[in-house]
């Protein structure tokens, strides 16, 4: 976890945390769903939806392997929070 001080409104890592907000919300989980199934604080996970943290690639390894977002593949973990953004 990355924590950052200037946060832009274009910035890739807000766009990866507003996607992880709308994979949280399609899966009708709240913040504390998520955090407990990723054994993280709600805190953390609030942050993150917020572009104060950064998502690094052991998060995604940990949503994938927690199955937070049911059986999604790491490779669409990775083209989601990553690829689609950073391109």
């Amino acid at each position: 976890m990355v924590k950052r001080n200037y946060i832009s409104l274009n910035d890739p890592y807000v766009e990866m945390g507003k996607k992880l907000r709308l994979l949280r919300k399609y899966h009708h989980l709240t913040i504390s769903d998520l955090a407990e199934r990723l054994d993280l604080s709600d805190k953390i996970i609030s942050n993150y939806e917020n572009g104060y943290n950064r998502m690094t690639i052991e998060t995604l390894v940990l949503i994938y392997d927690s199955e937070a977002f049911g059986q999604i593949d790491l490779e669409e973990l990775l083209q989601i929070f990553i690829l689609d953004i950073f391109e």
